[in-house]
């Protein structure tokens, strides 16, 4: 018998913020969620390409909701091919189910 969980994030917009942490130049992510700004993660210069991470990182809830719109136009068309599988296996393993 399966169990459904719910799985959720820090809903979107997510920012960069400069920082200095501990000697090294960083990028703070944090989640714009009404009146607070939780922080989510951080990234240090002494990170290879930290600054590209920080923009992925940043860029997830939208790159999220494009993967679930894009599954939706597929259903909606009856698309099949490896772009939609892939799809659908990226949203397993973002839920937590892969």
């Amino acid at each position: 018998m399966k169990t459904e969980t719910t799985h959720t994030h820090t809903q979107g917009p997510w920012q960069i913020h400069a920082a200095y942490f501990f000697g090294h130049d960083s990028l703070e992510i944090r989640g714009t969620n009404g009146d607070s700004s939780p922080f989510l993660c951080r990234l240090t210069d002494d990170t290879p390409d930290y600054e590209a991470n920080a923009r992925l990182i940043a860029a997830a809830p939208n790159l999220l909701q494009v993967a679930r719109d894009f599954l939706l136009l597929a259903a909606l068309h009856d698309w099949e091919g490896a772009a939609i599988d892939f799809a659908k296996a990226t949203l397993s393993k973002v839920e937590g189910n892969a």
